[in-house]
């Protein structure tokens, strides 16, 4: 792959890590306003993309989706006991909140120094946020190329790596299998749909 088909791929990879961490978090009216006006759903290779923007132009407004939307994604992550879509790895992992898992990926958000802020209360292993911690080593990846710092982009790709292998890959599966499962909503059976496959050809790329 030469150097420009690279950028290009790398770009595309970040911006759909950064979408997918929004898209799986609590729906607010900008991210649907974004989904219906950046065009984004259209360059997706997926056809799951044009299923959900199918179904969100179905609505006669936007606070009538975003209702629908919110209503489930309460009862599938916050209300429902036990969760039916748990948010995070380790309880996919180990059970329970807070186990080796969890301190795992916070080493690897110290490493590419990274610090979350105080006011963040969640575990940091939070599926939005292991997703937009790739969005961020793809981006370091991308300025090392620029710069021509080596050192750089062998550690930012070795994050991505340890990230997708160690973490990212099997708990985002199985989360999307789950969301997929209990959703009520074709919305967010779209979006599992769209992240499985997404992160099947990461997982292919990064064992290589």
């Amino acid at each position: 792959m030469n150097l420009s088909s690279r950028l290009e791929r790398l770009n595309s990879d970040m911006i759909v890590f950064s979408w997918l961490s929004k898209i799986v978090d609590y729906p607010g009216e900008e991210l649907i306003e974004s989904l219906l006006g950046d065009g984004l759903l259209e360059n997706l290779d997926s056809p799951e993309a044009g299923e959900l923007e199918k179904y969100m132009r179905s609505f006669t407004s936007l606070d009538e989706l975003l209702l629908e939307l919110q209503k489930d994604y309460t009862r599938l992550c916050f209300v429902s006991k036990p969760r039916l879509v748990p948010l995070f790895e380790s309880v996919y992992k180990e059970g329970k909140l807070y186990q080796d898992s969890t301190f795992d990926i916070a080493r690897l958000y110290d490493e590419a120094g990274l610090r979350l802020d105080e006011e963040f209360k969640l575990p940091p292993d939070h599926i939005t946020i292991e997703l937009e911690f790739m969005s961020y080593l793809i981006y370091q990846e991308i300025e090392a190329i620029s710069s021509g710092n080596k050192e750089n982009e062998e550690l930012a790709i070795r994050l991505q790596k340890e990230t997708i292998m160690n973490h990212l890959g099997d708990f985002g599966l199985q989360f999307a299998d789950k969301l997929y499962e209990h959703a009520q909503t074709p919305f967010f059976k779209s979006v599992a749909g769209i992240l499985r496959e997404f992160l099947d050809s990461e997982i292919e790329h990064y064992s290589n």
